[in-house]
Formats: C-alpha cells, structure tokens, sequence
C-alpha cells in the first residue's frame, strides 16, 4: 500500500505502527512523531526538517532523497536502515537508543550530506558512509569495524579512539586520523590521500 500526500498538505500518523508502507512526498517539517514504529517502510522525497522523533522505531527501512536535516532521535530505535541521496545535517545519534549488542550495519548512508553529526561512542560495526559529504562530524569513540567509509569527505571530522579495524577508506580524502590514538589495523587506505596518517608523528616528509 502507498500513501502519498501532495506538497502543502499535513500528514498525519493516526497509527502506532506501519508495515512494508511507502510514504512519498510527505510534508511533515518542525513537528513531532512519538512512539511509532515503522517496518520495512520506505519514505521518498519526504521533508522531515526539525522533527522530533521520540520513542520511535524504524526497522529495515529506506529514506530517499529526504531532507532530515536538525531532526531529534530522542529515545528511539534504528536497525538496518539505509538512507540515500538524504540531507542529515547536525544530528545527535547518540540521543538514540542502542541495542547492548551491536547489530552488524545498523546504518547505512549513502550519497549523503552528514555534516556536523555526533557518532561519540557508538557501536556501528559494518556501518556504510559511502560518497557522502561528513564534514565536521564527531566520530570519538565508536566502533566502525570492518565500516565501509569509502568515497567520502570527512574534512574537519574528528576520530580518537575510534575502532576502525578493517575499515575501508578507499578513495575518500580530507581524513585526519592519527594512528597511535586510534585503531586501525587492517583498515584500508589509498594514496596519496593516507599520506596524512604521517602527519601527527614526529617525523619530517621529504619530497623527492
């Protein structure tokens, strides 16, 4: 079943839980959702600016090409779900809640824009951040092992103390990660861009 609402007219959330639902064109900007649960839905071209959403669950869905940008995620739940194409600027995912055992790709981004996130502590083995813009993004702490974090701009990001065990960074730029305060066996890098991992030690690069 898919519901779709033209731009200007409020939707409205009447139940508690939806199933396998597409939600296209969905105007729902500076509102507030509690305690919904969403499975294996899919929101398309949907415009959730400043939304707070609080106590919800969101399970094997997609997001695309939607604009989340400074939404709250108080006490809520997110597991394999994958947004593409999205805008997801200054988000708290630590306000979320997060299962005691990690569940391997909990999230998955993808040609997004990311900047000014908080990632602090979190455990997100096997996550995707892939060809998007995550500029000055908090990244301290958390887990990304075996992460695929390739094709990205983490210009101004910061990592310490961050698990990044087989991570790949394959042709994403602007990283700056030093390697005594992180973890990093096995992650992959490229040149000329993991030039930069010898940048915090104390050592002088010559060119030829």
């Amino acid at each position: 079943m898919q519901f779709i609402w033209k731009k200007g007219v409020k939707p409205l959330f009447s139940e508690s839980e939806y199933d396998d639902k597409q939600f296209k064109d969905v105007q729902f900007a500076y509102e507030t959702l509690d305690s919904v649960k969403f499975y294996d839905c899919t929101f398309t071209n949907c415009e959730f600016s400043e939304t707070l959403f609080r106590d919800c669950k969101f399970s094997g869905c997609q997001f695309i090409n939607c604009n989340l940008n400074l939404i709250k995620v108080v006490d809520s739940q997110f597991s394999q779900v994958r947004f593409s194409e999205c805008k997801l600027v200054g988000i708290n995912w630590t306000e979320a809640i997060w299962p005691k055992i990690s569940i391997p790709g909990a999230l998955a981004f993808e040609e997004c824009t990311l900047n000014h996130s908080t990632f602090i502590g979190l455990e997100l083995q096997q996550c995707v951040i892939r060809k998007c813009m995550a500029k000055n993004v908090d990244f301290r702490e958390a887990n990304f092992t075996k992460a695929d974090l390739s094709s990205t701009d983490f210009s101004e990001s910061v990592f310490g103390e961050t698990n990044l065990t087989s991570a790949d960074f394959s042709y994403s730029r602007n990283y700056q990660i030093d390697p005594s305060g992180n973890r990093i066996t096995k992650a992959t890098f490229m040149l000329p861009e993991a030039v930069s991992l010898l940048y915090c030690m104390d050592i002088q690069l010559k060119d030829e």
